[in-house]
């Protein structure tokens, strides 16, 4: 199921709107009967006076250093956008899609190869290897991920057309489809470990949860007041599922009784929540949420009672300093390091430390095909950060690895590792 054609060329206005992933659906006052959903003004700027808004240590107790620079191979004035980034459970597979219509698998271990001859704050490497796999798909994508469990490599994927489809890797081939959203747009698609149960959130405003061996079966669903733009499944294996929409909420369902509501539910933000992310184990269970509102936020809630009732969670902490107002900038969190990672409209990645408010570290996003060469120009050249992923697990050499891709379809991956020594000079050279 290949589509061989190159992606279309379209204007420089007309490729901002389809790599901030057609914002006019996160901000156009359309009717409720048209299906468009329609969102409040953006949310005034948060009080300085903040009882969670601590400083940034003086210090990052991490060293990133930027592993392979990849830029995008689409011609001039074709748009190549990166909207997902994914991670296998392996850690050694990296797959990628966007509005180009292709799914690129890239091997983790050869762009890492020269990762501990680079400097972050430097030019970096030079441009790292090409993709080991590619599949042409016959719809823009929104979401990408690697299915836990299966015999053979195998990527899920949600599209613009309102389909999740599987891919086998080694073969190339489209392995099912499912089209049950009434071909509204997929904007996100994730698997519970073991990839016992499937989730995909639609701007039909529901989240569908089905079993993925048999996935014309049936499914359960949850129904939102705004477009699903995020889903994700607890990674501990508890029967839990995180649901992010255009309401500006984020919801948390037990999956065995989605009919009975939510067992916790999320109100703060100021827009619509884009990303919604488990945060790690614990005495309290913790998400983090993203939103256009130019906010992370961590919250918690229950503990042991968490199953016996619902309750509303609490807000810990606020995380600011990214710029997201009108696209999609990405999010994620490594989880054994608590580090939370985004994009930003500004054209920068930015790495949080869950403890702390402000930003960690920060990184221009430079040196694409046809982009901005220094990092004075990264904003003015129009373009933003749009995916972001963590390698997880503690496997890899006691170190991470984080991977971002970029609206002119730039591709980087950093690794990171805890500084060994305590009072090294000058930390700051880091915060770049």
């Amino acid at each position: 199921m290949s589509n061989t054609s190159s992606p279309a060329s379209s204007s420089s206005a007309a490729q901002h709107q389809e790599t901030t992933l057609q914002q006019q659906e996160l901000s156009a006052g359309a009717s409720e009967a048209t299906g468009i959903i329609s969102l409040p003004p953006a949310a005034a700027a948060a009080d300085d006076k903040d009882d969670n808004a601590e400083l940034s240590p003086p210090r990052c107790e991490w060293e990133f250093r930027l592993a392979a620079t990849l830029p995008s191979t689409a011609l001039p004035g074709a748009s190549d956008a990166i909207g997902s980034v994914d991670f296998d459970p392996t850690g050694r597979l990296l797959a990628t899609g966007g509005i180009a219509r292709r799914i690129r698998m890239y091997d983790v271990a050869s762009l890492l190869v020269d990762s501990g001859n680079d400097n972050s704050a430097g030019p970096g490497p030079g441009p790292g290897p090409g993709p080991a796999a590619c599949i042409c798909v016959p719809a823009k994508l929104s979401s990408v991920r690697w299915r836990p469990g299966a015999p053979s490599a195998v990527v899920g994927c949600g599209d613009y057309d309102g389909v999740v489809t599987e891919y086998d890797v080694e073969r190339g081939v489209a392995a099912w489809e499912r089209d049950e959203h009434a071909g509204r747009r997929v904007w996100s698609l994730d698997y519970a470990p073991g990839a016992a149960m499937a989730a995909s959130g639609s701007d039909d405003r529901t989240a569908h949860v089905w079993d993925p061996r048999a996935p014309s079966a049936g499914w359960a669903t949850a129904r939102a007041g705004g477009a699903v733009l995020c889903v994700e499944f607890d990674p501990s294996g508890a029967p839990q599922l995180a649901v992010g929409s255009a309401d500006r909420r984020a919801v948390v369902y037990d999956v065995r009784a989605l009919g009975r509501g939510a067992v916790a539910w999320m109100d703060g933000h100021g827009r619509a929540v884009t990303y919604v992310r488990w945060a790690g184990a614990g005495a309290e269970r913790r998400v983090v949420t993203s939103a256009v509102d130019g906010t992370h936020r961590l919250w918690e809630w229950g503990g042991s009672a968490a199953a016996a009732a619902a309750a509303a969670a609490r807000e810990v902490r606020s995380y600011s300093g990214h710029a997201s107002a009108r696209s999609f900038v990405g999010m994620g969190v490594w989880r054994g390091a608590g580090l939370v990672a985004s994009g930003s409209e500004s054209n920068h990645v930015f790495v949080y430390d869950l403890r702390w408010a402000k930003p960690i570290w920060v990184h221009p996003f430079v040196g694409g095909a046809h982009g901005p060469d220094t990092a004075g120009d990264a904003a003015a050249g129009g373009g933003f950060v749009s995916a972001v992923a963590w390698r997880q697990g503690s496997d890899h050499g006691g170190g991470g690895a984080l991977v971002a891709g970029g609206s002119d379809g730039l591709l980087k991956m950093f690794t990171c590792h805890r500084r060994k020594a305590a009072g090294d000079a000058d930390d700051a050279s880091l915060l770049l």
